[in-house]
């Protein structure tokens, strides 16, 4: 396990060392080049350690993405789908496609235009119920917005209720991990249990914010100018 400052002299051994060891070992490979079991901070620890330090790794880089091409990410994350065998990597694929049809269902004509059509109207609940795969919260409010801009207030407020309902102390939200949050992290270990898939875990003991994009479709009239020209 690498213990030091990651730089511009050492970045690209280091990339190389994980990639050898997930093209040869698969995911375990990656995680005991992370996390070897041997480590004396884990030999105290109960077995599903590693995995659960896997999951802290995954939500500290899984926002890193570079804001572009949405459309080409989801098309590329299907294609991971079908083609890799590890069911971290699956599940991983699967928690980007839904994150990213997030963004993408901004992209689509605005749900309030006269003469909609039923074929885009069906686009965006296909993806905004993808979407509310990514954790507790984020796709259920993206989805309040899309009954609120299209004047569906009531259905809009049973969403916001149901996600207050869901925002509570024992959930870790997305950039605790980054703060080294403790507390956040014990909260973690007590919801989830090691039989849970990654998204499973994701779901119950996650909760992540709302992103709109500059020009979103399902931004509220009340806060167009905060995305004017920036997320």
């Amino acid at each position: 396990m690498f213990i030091g400052k990651i730089n511009q002299r050492n970045k690209h051994i280091l990339i190389f060392s994980v990639l050898e060891s997930v093209k040869f070992g698969g995911i375990d490979g990656l995680i005991t080049s992370l996390v070897p079991f041997d480590d004396s901070r884990l030999a105290s620890a109960n077995s599903e350690c590693p995995s659960i330090m896997l999951d802290f790794l995954f939500y500290r880089i899984t926002n890193l993405y570079i804001v572009s091409n949405w459309k080409s990410r989801i098309e590329y994350t299907k294609y991971l789908l079908k083609s890799e065998s590890s069911p971290f990597i699956i599940d991983v694929c699967t928690h980007h496609n839904a994150d990213i049809s997030k963004y993408v269902a901004q992209l689509l004509p605005s749900p309030s235009a006269i003469g909609n059509t039923y074929k885009i109207r069906k686009c965006y609940h296909g993806l905004l119920q993808n979407g509310t795969k990514t954790d507790a919260v984020s796709g259920w409010l993206v989805y309040a917005s899309f009954y609120y801009v299209t004047g569906q207030f009531n259905v809009s407020l049973r969403l916001t209720d149901y996600v207050l309902s869901k925002c509570l102390p024992d959930r870790m939200k997305e950039d605790d991990d980054k703060r080294e949050c403790e507390t956040s992290r014990n909260c973690y270990r007590q919801k989830i249990h090691y039989t849970m898939n990654l998204n499973e875990r994701i779901k119950i003991a996650t909760i992540k914010n709302v992103e709109y994009i500059p020009n979103s479709s399902l931004i509220p009239e009340e806060l167009q100018l905060e995305v004017e020209t920036k997320y």
